[in-house]
């Protein structure tokens, strides 16, 4: 598991900053976690879903299963 800061977000997701606290206030982005007492960052894989979910692509599970409206729809192969 990978964390990552609001510059690596802001960049990963193409958007300004303040766009991104923006849409955390609304309910439309995934909410930070607090690493220490002025420190906070977000899984990336968080962010991954998000994307994915935004341009209309199944997720993918740590374990390789897809995951579409909800539901494990493949399994990885191992």
């Amino acid at each position: 598991m990978k964390v990552i800061g609001i510059k690596q977000v802001a960049e990963k997701v193409n958007l300004g900053q303040s766009t991104i606290y923006r849409m955390i206030s609304k309910g439309l982005f995934p909410k930070p976690f607090a690493l220490g007492e002025n420190r906070t960052a977000w899984i990336e894989s968080d962010i991954d879903d998000w994307l994915a979910d935004k341009a209309g692509k199944p997720r993918s599970l740590a374990s390789g299963a897809v995951v579409e409206h909800d539901k494990i729809v493949r399994q990885g192969v191992t």
